[in-house]
């Protein structure tokens, strides 16, 4: 893991429904000192994310009751301008255009590589800062 460190303040929100992915994603963003906060459900993040503090959201696509697009999406109607990663098992070119199409900041393929997933997500919060003209 040769990522650069982030600051301990940035914060990542982490929702799967599978606990081994949860719990070793938000372990890994732990070394490269994120701020992880996770969730099982996309219903339980988004029934908080209004009392939250801003951050970057990671995100499986496919989860029971409400998925990953699905969340993207009501975080859109919330006109919420934070990052979020969609990550899947899933590939193909295909998917990655869709997931932009629809407002994803980046793809994260499962089972995810290290430096890649931190670098996704510390590029996905540099421009949400520069988008919102806090640099």
């Amino acid at each position: 893991m040769s990522g650069p460190r982030p600051s301990a303040s940035l914060r990542v929100y982490v929702i799967d429904d599978d606990q081994a992915v949860l719990q070793s994603t938000a372990l890994l963003l732990d070394t490269f000192g994120f701020e992880c906060t996770t969730f099982a459900c996309a219903d339980d993040f988004l029934s908080e994310v209004d009392a939250l503090p801003p951050g970057c959201v990671l995100t499986d696509l496919r989860m029971p009751r409400t998925d990953g697009w699905v969340l993207c999406s009501a975080l859109q109607s919330k006109a919420l301008e934070w990052p979020v990663l969609l990550m899947s098992s899933d590939n193909g070119a295909e998917l990655e255009r869709r997931a932009k199409a629809s407002g994803f900041s980046g793809f994260i393929r499962k089972p995810v590589d290290a430096d890649k997933l931190a670098a996704a997500i510390g590029a996905a919060i540099a421009a949400g800062i520069e988008r919102s003209g806090k640099a």
